[in-house]
């Protein structure tokens, strides 16, 4: 049984030092609720998912500029206490999609991976920042990350995701896979909607499957056209 949902509150108080502890900077929590370093704003969605172990999260680039397009993911949390589960939400949040974000501020490379769209692994006709591939597993095996570390699938899966592109600058592409036996879930989702066609797609690649379940995830921030 998992206990109630924490508020966007308690959710953002929870939040402020695992982000500060992997990211660094210095996290205050505003009346509206958001957290903010600087210009940057974190704050939590309405969420449309019956569990309240999952989190629907927002980033602001610049929190005075509402014109600036947010960038947006959901994750989830596995333990039964809504505190640690939303650790565990927020810190995989972070690992994939935040650093993205703070990396478009940055611009160091210290926390996240660019590729220029010519790039092995680049997105034809963008430049990418890419967070780690975070998961985890019921035997500790890792392969999944490793294998979207390794062959970098956002390039593959260009051609189908590509036309569902509706900005012109910062689309957030997060990829899941999750599968043991004959369970499998692939999710891709755009700009926080999920794509059918492209969870397809992944499904429908080379990924190592296994008789123990595990997931893996990352995320893709087209920040322009390259």
């Amino acid at each position: 049984m998992v206990d109630a949902p924490l508020s966007a509150r308690q959710v953002l108080e929870v939040a402020a030092p695992v982000i500060t502890g992997m990211v660094g900077g210095e996290w205050r929590l505003t009346d509206e609720p958001m957290l903010r370093a600087g210009s940057v704003g974190i704050r939590v969605l309405p969420s449309d998912v019956d569990d309240p172990r999952h989190l629907d999260l927002e980033i602001l680039l610049n929190a005075d500029r509402p014109d600036l397009p947010p960038i947006g993911d959901c994750t989830m949390g596995l333990a039964a206490d809504p505190v640690e589960a939303t650790r565990q939400a927020v810190q995989a949040w972070s690992e994939t999609c935040l650093v993205t974000a703070l990396e478009v501020i940055e611009q160091k490379g210290r926390l996240a991976e660019h590729f220029r769209s010519t790039d092995e692994g680049g997105f034809p006709g963008w430049h990418a920042i890419v967070g780690a591939a975070t998961g985890w597993s019921l035997d500790g095996s890792q392969a999944k990350q490793h294998w979207f570390a390794e062959t970098m699938p956002w390039a593959t899966l260009a051609p189908v995701i590509a036309p569902e592109l509706d900005r012109p600058h910062l689309n957030g592409i997060r990829m899941l896979v999750g599968q043991g036996g004959d369970y499998s879930e692939c999710e891709v989702r755009i700009n926080g909607r999920r794509h059918e066609p492209s969870g397809e797609a992944l499904a429908a690649l080379d990924w190592p499957r296994s008789d123990i379940y595990s997931l893996a995830r990352t995320f893709i921030l087209l920040v322009g056209p390259d």
